[in-house]
């Protein structure tokens, strides 16, 4: 554009002197021949014949009009002009700007040595100006045209040759979302190179997640295993020795009189132990829910709300639970319980709701859908996956689920959807933990 806007400048730059001279000239050519004209008529038998042989022999020149009128008359009339039809300038700045000054000159119309006329040359650059307007148009218009053509050419060689970037943008952002499938080879060899290292690059990586899985996988095995045995243990060895000392403690208090300082005694080693018995059972939920290996995860659910109704009293709690949800394996019920205890955490912790909702959705022969949502400020900008929620979603990855963290607006919502059947992987892991 600044090239047309250029060639534009120069062709005005010159177009005034190209007028004037093409005038200069008409109105030189113009003179001779009114001369000439007029001397032919100097010998006509009156003024009306001399008056129309002049009208009659005045030629049409380019650029100049002829005026003839008579003695007496107070306009001109115009009998003769550079063209079929007079043409008028056009009235715009540009016109006025290229008009060179005009140029005016008048000879008298003698016949037998008597004035009986006037003939009047007078320049007239419409024509010359109109046409170098046109011409620019004209010609702006041509490259205009071309410098469309040639953008929407370039746009094209462009996007053609872009194309295995376009294929190289698509395996990144399958990247950033784990798909480590390779990308077609590209046939420019300037990308060739390119394509290879990046199929390298996502096989690496595609190795690298596979083995952070796996070792994820064997961690939370581990864990759970552990935990297991741990529960166990404070169960089934703890539990009792606790209680041995409690009813020990409650026959000692039988035993002896309330005044004196042995049923003191033993009346704070009943109360010590009572303290020990509710760590112990709280250490019990941490480790390994024990309603929810007894009596299924609806119920493990609903004492999961219950406990929190008591600390939380300013929220309201909602649970809908299926009766039948209790059919789905162990590893499931274990994932989903967890799942349900972070995101129940989180949203006391840090969304300052006022209501949370609990809701499973279960399909025997299909998927669990289980979904928490509360009516708190919602997810900040600068949100990430913490620990708690990098946890859940590999243990729900680990049964081979799903989980999704989302506004809700107001508030937050999980959503977690495993099968309704355990793995086979799964069951294996838990099975065997250690190598």
């Amino acid at each position: 554009m600044l090239g047309l806007l250029g060639t534009i400048g120069i062709i005005f730059l010159h177009a005034k002197s190209r007028i004037s001279a093409e005038v200069t000239s008409s109105v030189q050519l113009a003179h001779d021949l009114a001369v000439t004209a007029l001397h032919n008529v100097t010998d006509a038998s009156g003024q009306s014949a001399a008056l129309e042989a002049l009208a009659r022999d005045l030629p049409r020149v380019r650029h100049v009009q002829f005026h003839l009128a008579a003695t007496g008359d107070t306009v001109p009339t115009v009998t003769q002009s550079g063209s079929s039809e007079v043409t008028p300038p056009r009235t715009t700045v540009l016109a006025s700007l290229l008009a060179p000054p005009p140029v005016v000159q008048r000879f008298p119309v003698v016949v037998r040595g008597k004035t009986v006329g006037q003939l009047i040359v007078q320049s007239n650059p419409a024509d010359e100006i109109n046409e170098i307007i046109g011409e620019v148009e004209l010609f702006s218009l041509v490259l205009v045209g071309l410098c469309l053509l040639t953008v929407v050419g370039l746009l094209l060689i462009v996007r053609h040759s872009l194309r295995p970037l376009q294929a190289l943008t698509v395996g990144f952002d399958q990247l950033e979302h784990g798909d480590y499938r390779p990308i077609a080879d590209i046939s420019v060899v300037e990308l060739a190179r390119v394509a290879h290292q990046f199929n390298l690059f996502a096989a690496s990586l595609e190795r690298v997640s596979s083995d952070n899985r796996l070792l994820i996988d064997r961690l939370l095995s581990m864990q759970d295993h552990e935990r297991k045995e741990v529960a166990a243990e404070l169960h089934d060895e703890f539990g009792p020795v606790l209680f041995g000392i409690r009813a020990d403690a409650s026959c000692i208090m039988k035993a002896v009189p309330h005044s004196t300082d042995i049923f003191a005694r033993a009346k704070s080693i009943a109360e010590l132990t009572d303290g020990i018995q509710r760590v112990n059972y709280r250490m019990l939920e941490r480790l390994r829910p024990l309603v929810l290996e007894q009596m299924g995860l609806s119920h493990a659910l609903r004492q999961l709300l219950t406990s929190w109704q008591v600390r939380c009293q300013n929220i309201a709690w909602s649970l809908f639970v299926p009766a039948d949800i209790d059919g789905a394996g162990e590893s499931v019920a274990l994932a989903l319980y967890r799942a349900a205890q972070e995101a129940i955490t989180n949203a006391v912790r840090h969304a300052q709701a006022t209501a949370i909702e609990i809701h499973l959705v279960y399909d025997p022969a299909g998927e669990i859908l289980l979904t928490i949502r509360d009516n708190g400020h919602g997810l900040p900008e600068s949100f990430r996956y913490g620990f708690g929620l990098l946890g859940m979603v590999e243990r729900v990855r680990q049964v081979g689920g799903f989980l999704s963290v989302g506004d809700a607006r107001p508030g937050v919502v999980v959503a977690i959807t495993v099968p309704s059947h355990e793995q086979q992987a799964v069951e294996t892991a838990h099975a065997d933990p250690v190598d």
